[in-house]
């Protein structure tokens, strides 16, 4: 018998809600949601430092944390956004350090929100990279964009002044 079949005394979850990735609680600061992370190895290139590539997983982690925060979701099919473009500027080399991304919400438009970052090392005292994603709310169902709904701008308010 496999590993949550019948009678193997291992409980059959599959079907129950994930609860959210500890690894991605985050806090407020200012306007910012701050998500810590540990730069692991695999992040690190042959030169020694964070492959610029990554950032973007690095901003998609902070970005799904705060949607998680703003939402109360905690599944990959609770994010309800698409990414339509991404941009990074890029100031100071990441080695394998612990870092603080930071996210917040800037403009809202009918369908679509920016996402502002900062990648922060030294206990937040130095900028590494800022940049800027933007997305499209999204149905998966329809496979069509939907439009920000006047509760979800009403949530980033709250959220974003209650945290200033």
């Amino acid at each position: 018998m496999g590993v949550g079949s019948r009678g193997s005394g291992v409980e059959d979850r599959s079907n129950q809600p994930a609860t959210p990735n500890p690894r991605l609680a985050g806090r407020w600061a200012g306007e910012w949601y701050i998500v810590p992370w540990q730069v692991i190895f695999r992040d690190i290139d042959t030169f020694g430092h964070v492959n610029n590539a990554v950032y973007l997983t690095y901003f998609e982690l902070a970005r799904a944390a705060l949607w998680f925060e703003l939402t109360g979701g905690s599944l990959p099919t609770d994010i309800g956004f698409i990414v339509v473009r991404a941009e990074i500027d890029f100031r100071q080399q990441i080695g394998m350090e612990p870092i603080e991304i930071r996210v917040r919400i800037g403009d809202i438009r009918n369908t679509s929100f920016d996402t502002h970052y900062e990648i922060r090392t030294s206990n937040g005292r130095q900028v590494a990279a800022t940049g800027k994603v933007v997305v499209v709310l999204f149905d998966w169902a329809t496979n069509s964009k939907t439009p920000v709904t006047d509760e979800l701008r009403n949530k980033v308010r709250l959220f974003q002044k209650r945290a200033e």
